[in-house]
């Protein structure tokens, strides 16, 4: 975060901005690690949005005083489904706080120290009564079919899917490749941005192409630079690697029968869209739960790299091409996900021209932004009962015992007069 803020303070455009005389009615900012810009909002005296590539983490929760609901919604360092026995809500509670105060104690002071002094503004609030203050909508790229369900406030949008619809035409030789699959069809591998090729280890490269030798289906893979396939090892016939591909396109494509991804939450929505099953490889972030959440829904099969082997994964795929049922529940999970009053993108549009009429609308934002996290809680209010229930307990016990030995006494009293 240090490297990143000095990054930003350093930025000529962020500068101009700072020192610019124009008027706006809104900022939207990139919410992951993006707290740096957040003079910027204080500079216009602006209401600002945030945007989440993925689910919301607990830091953005806390600060637009949505639930945190850390008994039933996973935090992204967990592979938790939404019901936890005793032990993991423990966890999942405490690292869920833990987070929060890390975030609030050490990351946020030195975005206040550089800010102070890279910027030098007069009179410039704490990062976090920045934030507080200002932002008025929190927009997730989530979707209610998809993920965990989670209690939330009016200004908290769900957007998973923003970026969908039907699939474009192929290029002319991607085409003519994918629809000479025949019958068989063909199988996506892909895993992002995260890992390159080189990252790749040489004996996992050579599980994929010994199991896909061994596939009838023809495999499309991206793999940016050939040159990290070793000199001895050969490529299946049936296997085209491409430096890039048109995923969401293929993925609508009436050939597409699998897609062996990394996990990460825009390849599931795509999946899911366009009714592909998934074996998903998870690598980290969020990768884990959502390969996790995909899984017990039914509509993929999450493994493992370092257990990974050819029966292993030669298996997986035999599962999900043969077994109906993976295709039947992502049909299900497709139409959840299609199911909404709106589309992703005019709900995003409205709420972002909403906050924009009601100048922030802060009748939206719940008063608990406001509050500390143990008031949050309720940790005040239960140490306030169980003191009081402690006292009550302690005041009887003593009424109890004075009149109990007062009787013992009246007793006595009453066999010496007799």
């Amino acid at each position: 975060m240090e490297k990143y803020c000095e990054t930003i303070y350093r930025d000529p455009v962020f500068h101009q901005l700072m020192d610019s005389q124009e008027k706006y009615d809104l900022i939207i900012l990139e919410a992951a690690l993006n707290e740096c810009s957040l003079p910027l909002v204080y500079k216009f005296d602006l209401p600002f949005i945030y945007i989440m590539g993925s689910m919301p983490l607990p830091w953005h929760l806390e600060a637009i005083g949505s639930p945190l609901a850390f008994d039933h919604y996973p935090q992204i360092s967990s592979n938790y489904a939404d019901e936890m026995n005793f032990w993991q809500r423990t966890y999942n509670t405490l690292s869920g706080i833990v987070a929060i105060y890390y975030w609030r104690w050490m990351v946020m002071p030195v975005i206040d120290r550089l800010a102070a002094e890279m910027l030098q503004i007069e009179n410039l609030p704490t990062i976090e009564e920045i934030e507080k203050h200002y932002l008025n909508l929190l927009i997730l790229n989530t979707n209610m079919g998809l993920n965990y369900q989670m209690a939330t406030t009016p200004v908290v949008i769900q957007a998973g899917g923003i970026n969908l619809g039907p699939a474009k035409p192929l290029p002319d030789d991607l085409e003519t490749f994918v629809n000479g699959s025949g019958d068989a069809g063909c199988i996506i591998v892909s895993f992002g941005t995260y890992i390159k090729n080189s990252e790749i280890p040489d004996d996992v490269r050579r599980i994929f192409l010994s199991t896909f030798a061994r596939l009838p289906q023809r495999i499309l893979w991206k793999w940016e630079d050939d040159k990290k396939i070793g000199h001895r090892e050969s490529i299946p016939s049936n296997v085209k690697l491409m430096p890039w591909l048109p995923q969401a396109d293929l993925l609508g494509h009436p050939k597409m029968r699998l897609f062996i991804t990394h996990g990460g939450v825009n390849s599931i929505q795509e999946a899911v869209y366009h009714n592909i099953p998934l074996i998903i490889l998870p690598v980290l972030v969020d990768q884990p739960l959502n390969a996790q959440k995909a899984q017990d829904d039914g509509y993929a099969i999450r493994l493992d790299w370092d257990n990974l082997t050819e029966e292993i994964l030669f298996n997986a795929i035999e599962q999900i091409l043969t077994n109906s049922s993976y295709a039947e529940k992502m049909e299900k999970v497709s139409e959840l996900m299609r199911d909404q009053m709106e589309t992703p993108l005019d709900r995003v549009i409205y709420w972002i021209e909403y906050i924009i009429r009601h100048k922030g609308a802060p009748h939206l934002r719940t008063a608990s932004r406001k509050l500390s996290l143990h008031q949050r809680f309720l940790f005040d209010v239960m140490l306030f009962v169980v003191l009081v229930g402690i006292l009550m307990f302690s005041v009887l016990t003593r009424v109890l015992r004075y009149f109990s030995r007062k009787g013992r006494i009246q007793k006595r009293d009453f066999k010496k007069t007799n």
